[in-house]
């Protein structure tokens, strides 16, 4: 058993969902944090008569006098779950709207450890990105297995279907065969966030004007500040492939250079192309020009400084590239990069059409201090360590 641990820093803000919602009977504003708490230890710390008085609040629903009644009887030691950093404008407007029921004042939030309350980044998400990019290296840059995808792909009528049958001609394994699925032998774990790692941020729809969405996101390197490192660990299970048994069973057989290679070509190419589209990457735009000064910096054995540039057609290169790999991760990652060259197609419900190429929207991060809004997702891991050992996973 092979585990590759990867240094990851955020490029571009980056928010996974956990399908937590909470608003302001869950949380409050102290400084310049938001403080998310629990409301029933709360109430189990209360007296006979202030449990009295804030049922009242709750039989009047009087949203105001309940959050002013929880902020006043609130320990942040004792009852406080997690404190993240809330942007300007999110502390703004929670003291002018956050008290009328009628605004829609909610934050999604990133995946906690219910035990420690640390954010983590699930490792199905980093191998669901891993996954897109190698269905995208057999469908369409390995040239003994393209022909049969597109082949297969054109002969399938049923629209709903065309999505199943290019993933199991690119893998080489029916749906139903999951023992075959070459990911079974590739793991991902979840990834720990360092302490205030995240913040309270807007996401801004370019096509849906005047809806909010605060997030809570992954502080990054398009931030310009000091960036979170986290490791990132994938587990390969190389023995395994190796046995005859196994390969003969197995759709396709995967290295690291393969996932590398693969994951390096297919995210490069969707940030270029969006570069292209919504950036302004040709004459410089704002956007773009930050993108580009986010890209880690390495030096080689020579010592020369090198700069890994999306502008430039980086995999020629090996000693630029063979320890680094792109991803996009995460909510907002858009339908372009959840899909597969060439082959993409997904259905735009509102306006009643196929998707092709891109979409005509963007979603991207409300960033402080005058800085240009930012896309999300963007991820670059560095292999800092193998092991071939056997490790408690």
């Amino acid at each position: 058993m092979t585990t590759y641990h990867f240094k990851a820093q955020a490029l571009t803000p980056i928010h996974v969902g956990s399908g937590c919602e909470i608003d302001p009977t869950e949380f409050l504003i102290k400084g310049e944090k938001l403080v998310q708490f629990n409301v029933s230890r709360i109430i189990e710390d209360l007296s006979p008569e202030e449990k009295y008085r804030f049922v009242s609040f709750i039989d009047r629903a009087d949203l105001k006098e309940i959050q002013n009644f929880l902020r006043h009887h609130m320990d942040v030691n004792r009852h406080g779950l997690s404190s993240v950093d809330a942007a300007y404008d999110f502390r703004t407007e929670y003291e002018t709207k956050a008290s009328n029921p009628n605004n829609q004042f909610k934050v999604d939030m990133m995946p906690r450890n219910p035990h420690t309350g640390q954010v983590f980044i699930p490792g199905s998400s980093i191998k669901g990105a891993i996954r897109t990019a190698i269905v995208n290296w057999f469908a369409n840059e390995k040239p003994e297995t393209r022909p049969n995808v597109y082949d297969g792909v054109a002969r399938e009528h049923n629209a709903g279907k065309k999505g199943t049958v290019l993933e199991e001609r690119a893998l080489n394994c029916s749906k139903r065969d999951t023992h075959k699925d070459i990911f079974r032998l590739l793991h991902v774990r979840d990834a720990v966030l360092p302490a205030q790692s995240t913040r309270i941020d807007r996401a801004v729809n370019s096509g849906a004007k005047g809806i909010q969405m605060w997030v809570e996101r992954l502080k990054s390197m398009a931030d310009f500040v000091t960036t979170p490192e986290f490791t990132v660990s994938i587990r390969l299970d190389r023995a395994a492939m190796k046995l005859p048994e196994v390969k003969n069973t197995m759709g396709r057989v995967l290295s690291i250079n393969t996932i590398l290679e693969a994951c390096n070509r297919f995210y490069w190419g969707r940030m270029i192309a969006e570069g292209d589209r919504f950036d302004d990457r040709k004459t410089q735009g704002l956007s773009w020009q930050t993108i580009e000064k986010t890209f880690p910096q390495g030096r080689l054995e020579n010592g020369d400084v090198v700069t890994i540039n999306p502008s430039v057609s980086f995999w020629n290169d090996p000693e630029l590239v063979s320890r680094r790999m792109l991803l996009r991760i995460g909510h907002f990652s858009h339908f372009e990069s959840l899909s597969v060259n060439e082959l993409r197609e997904g259905y735009n419900v509102k306006k009643k059409t196929p998707i092709i190429d891109m979409g005509s929207t963007r979603t991207r991060c409300k960033m402080e201090k005058g800085k240009f809004p930012m896309p999300f997702g963007w991820l670059m891991l560095t292999l800092d360590e193998e092991r071939d050992v056997d490790e408690n996973y």
